[in-house]
C-alpha cells in the first residue's frame, strides 16, 4: 500500500490484486489520483484542503477469471469522511473511452476541493446564521475559511473564469469559475486577484487565482467559498465530485448488470 499526502490528504491505494484487460491500459498507482486531483501550483502532490480526506483503494479478492468486465476494468472504493463510494473504471459508451463511474452510473469528473485555502481555518459553515455585520440572521450560502490577508487561494477544479471583479452586494472582490456540467464555484472578499485572472481565462485545479482579503461585508480576512449546481447553492463540504452526466437506457442497464455481477 502506498500513500500520497498533501495538507492531510490521505490517498491510499491497494494494488494487491489489480488486473488488466485488453480494453484498458495497465492501471498505475497514480492513475486515479491524476484523474481526481491535480497538484497545487508549485507543488507535486494532489491539491486538497486541510479538511479533505480522500481514500482510494483498488483491489480485488476474486481470481482474475471470475471477475466481471466492470471490475476487470478497475474497481475502487473511495472513502470520503463517513461516505463510501464504489467507483468503476468503465468504457464510456458515448465517447468510447474509459472513464470513472459510481455504482449508480454517474460519470465522475474531478474531485471538487472543499477548501481552496489550504492554510485556512474553518469558521462559518453552510446554513442560516447571525450575520456579524448586518446584525440579523440570514442564509449563509457557503463556507468561510479564515486566513491572513494575502494568503493564496486556489481553483477548486478546472474551469473558465466567468467573473473577476467587485460585487456591490457585500461579496467584495470576487472570482466565479464555471466548471461545466452545471457546476460553479465563487471566491469572495479577496484582497486581489492573481496575475492574468480575468473573465474568459481557463484555469486548472490547484492554480493560484487570488489572495484572501476582507473586501465587502467582512469583519476579518477570510475566504467565502460557494458551490452552485445548476443554479442552486449547496454545501461545499458535501459535494465530492463534479458529475458529468449519467448512463441511460440500455447503457445503464448493461452497466448495472456488470456492477451486480461484481457484487
Amino acid at each position: 500500500m502506498k500513500s500520497l499526502s498533501l495538507f492531510m490528504l490521505l490517498a491510499a491505494l491497494s494494488l494487491s490484486a489489480c488486473t488488466t484487460t485488453a480494453e484498458t491500459s495497465p492501471p498505475t498507482e497514480t492513475s486515479a489520483i491524476d484523474h481526481f486531483v491535480s497538484p497545487i501550483q508549485g507543488k507535486e502532490e494532489g491539491a486538497t484542503g486541510p479538511d479533505d480526506r480522500l481514500r482510494l483503494s483498488y483491489a480485488a479478492d476474486k481470481p482474475a477469471p471470475s471477475r466481471s468486465p466492470a471490475s476487470r476494468a478497475l474497481d475502487m472504493v473511495l472513502q470520503l469522511g463517513d461516505n463510501t463510494i464504489s467507483v468503476y473504471r468503465y468504457r464510456d459508451p458515448a465517447s468510447g473511452k474509459s472513464a470513472f463511474f459510481d455504482g449508480d452510473g454517474n460519470k465522475l469528473g474531478q474531485y471538487l476541493l472543499r477548501n481552496p485555502v489550504p492554510d485556512g481555518k474553518p469558521t462559518s459553515g453552510f446554513g442560516r446564521r447571525y450575520h456579524p455585520v448586518l446584525g440579523y440572521s440570514r442564509m449563509h450560502s457557503g463556507a468561510d475559511w479564515s486566513a491572513p490577508t494575502g494568503t493564496p487561494i486556489y481553483a477548486a477544479a478546472d474551469g473558465v473564469v466567468t467573473f473577476a471583479g467587485t460585487r456591490s452586494g457585500g461579496e467584495g472582490k470576487q472570482i466565479v469559475i464555471d466548471h461545466g456540467h452545471g457546476y460553479q464555484t465563487s471566491y469572495s472578499h479577496e484582497s486581489k486577484f492573481a496575475k492574468g485572472i480575468k473573465a474568459g481565462v481557463h484555469v486548472e485545479q490547484g492554480q493560484l487565482i487570488g489572495y484572501v482579503g476582507r473586501t465587502g461585508l467582512a469583519t476579518g480576512s477570510h475566504l467565502h467559498y460557494e458551490v452552485s449546481i445548476n443554479g442552486t447553492k449547496v454545501d461545499p463540504r458535501k459535494v465530492h465530485f463534479i458529475r458529468e452526466g449519467r448512463l441511460e437506457g440500455a447503457d445503464l442497464a448493461r452497466f448495472e448488470k456488470y456492477v451486480k455481477e461484481d457484487a
